[in-house]
């Protein structure tokens, strides 16, 4: 708890700055295959540490670099820069014990040879830190960016635009380690080092605009998110004009705001990463520090219009391809289809059958991409967390087997369990959660259909309390016993 108070007090300190506060599309769809649509101040630091022992180096590779070895490690012969291509190429190969020693040596000519103030000194800092992200030591590898961005600083000014790339990197690790709130401010203020570069109304703000409402949606700040895609929406249409195919981006994920609100991608994202990160998709609901924007009157007609505007626009652009507007077309259909607006819904799957037909899909072809039912929404729980984190907390892989019928409106009915391990962890709440899941039917001969029987297994990290080592020896027997017979009897 300490050192993390700690590095929350570092990284504050030397990002302290004003920051500027403004109150997931549809997967690509190819034309042999329709997805579903998815859900959703200085740092001190310390010094690095000693370079762990490595093989000798190859006398080619070191001359390659201009680098000669001795007793006390790599030194340069032709300049500073030499070490710092092959720390690069270590990086690149992803081999970041060596790529560490490299860059500290690196570290320690720069400081040596031009002071602990020189620009190089970034670039060898940044090194270190790159490759204690590649061993996935984020805590080092934030607070050697921290040095980086604090050493920029001093050379380059409080808001030059040459640490972007340390404050992102810095971040995407916060958010990694779930510090979901100091993550998004470095975003705020990353915004903020853009705007002052290019101003508000430029074309040139937009990827920096995009980014900080990306980050918005996936805190679930959704208002913020959406008064930033609107601000898209207002620059493109001023400088590009009001059909502009740049316009369909900002349009569709400024729908996806409203289809949030009412879906929350902490509830409904599918994603199953074998880690510690938060495999609902985003900070859970008890560290969700947006969850008042969230009580709104829900105006999804607006969310509506912006959609069947970005398919307009799609549908009536001359170089749109078939599969950009099929892509278009079963978006809004399953658009309809999640906010219950059954009629519309199957019109509009009517017309991509129609659009596959004029592309050249033969009757066979359209009833096998529309074959299966297709998850637009299937909220999974994600397992609890434990009690109290110690040292001896460790990260187990868990599964559950789900069977379970689609109507032909796209609801789940007549879920069963038939296998969990661990028995009982996700089971009660997996029930109660998947009640609101949401399906494209499957079609036989144009008309939705019910389907009974579908399988899917989820797999999910779960956190053990330490325990004697007999005790781990026998679950671990028990666990390797229940997978065998799992297996047996699916053999049989």
């Amino acid at each position: 708890m300490m050192r993390h108070r700690l590095q929350f007090l570092v990284t504050i300190a030397v990002l302290h700055a004003p920051f500027a506060a403004w109150a997931e599309p549809s997967a690509s769809i190819e034309l042999d295959e329709l997805p579903g649509a998815g859900p959703h101040a200085p740092v001190a630091g310390p010094e690095a540490p000693p370079a762990p022992a490595a093989d000798a180096p190859d006398p080619q590779a070191l001359d390659l670099f201009g680098l000669r070895s001795n007793r006390d490690g790599l030194e340069s012969r032709d300049g500073i820069s030499a070490l710092f291509a092959l720390g690069r190429i270590k990086q690149e190969t992803s081999e970041y014990t060596e790529a560490l020693g490299v860059w500290q040596q690196a570290l320690d000519q720069v400081r040596e040879r031009h002071g602990r103030w020189d620009p190089r000194n970034v670039t060898a800092l940044a090194g270190i830190a790159a490759a204690h992200r590649g061993l996935d030591q984020y805590q080092d590898a934030i607070e050697y960016y921290g040095q980086a961005i604090y050493i920029n600083r001093m050379n380059e000014g409080l808001h030059h635009p040459s640490q972007l790339s340390y404050l992102n990197q810095i971040a995407e690790m916060q958010a990694l380690l779930g510090e979901w709130q100091e993550a998004v401010q470095l975003q705020e203020y990353a915004y903020y080092v853009r705007q002052r570069q290019h101003g508000d109304d430029s074309p040139e703000i937009l990827p920096a605009l995009f980014r900080m409402a990306d980050w918005y949606q996936r805190t679930g700040a959704l208002l913020s998110a959406r008064t930033l895609y609107e601000r898209a929406v207002n620059i493109i249409e001023r400088h590009y004009g009001e059909d502009d195919i740049r316009l369909v981006d900002p349009l569709q994920k400024l729908a996806m705001t409203y289809r949030l609100e009412r879906y929350p991608v902490a509830m409904s994202t599918r994603s199953e990463e074998p880690s510690f990160r938060i495999t609902a998709g985003g900070p859970p609901p008890d560290r969700d520090f947006h969850t008042a924007q969230r009580q709104t009157l829900n105006p999804y007609s607006v969310g509506e219009r912006a959609l069947v505007r970005s398919v307009r626009i799609q549908l009536e652009h001359p170089d749109a391809s078939a599969r950009e507007r099929a892509e278009a077309l079963i978006g809004l259909a399953d658009w309809y289809l999640l906010f219950d607006k059954w009629n519309q819904a199957m019109t509009t799957y009517g017309q991509v059958h129609d659009l596959l037909r004029e592309a050249g899909w033969d009757d066979d072809q359209v009833a096998e991409a529309f074959a299966d039912p297709v998850a637009l929404e299937f909220p999974i729980p994600a397992a609890p967390s434990p009690a109290r984190w110690t040292e001896g907390i460790r990260t187990r892989e868990g599964y559950i087997d789900l069977v379970y019928d689609v109507t032909d409106r796209g609801r789940l009915r007549n879920l069963d369990i038939t296998d969990a391990n661990p028995e009982g962890l996700l089971d009660f709440r997996l029930r109660r959660s998947v009640r609101a899941a949401r399906f494209r039917p499957r079609f036989v001969d144009g008309a939705p259909a019910a389907t009974a029987g579908v399988t899917y297994r989820h797999r999910y990290v779960y956190y053990t309390q330490p325990q004697a080592p007999a005790a781990e020896e026998a679950d671990e027997l028990e666990a390797s016993g229940r997978m065998q017979e799992t297996a047996n009897r699916d053999s049989g």
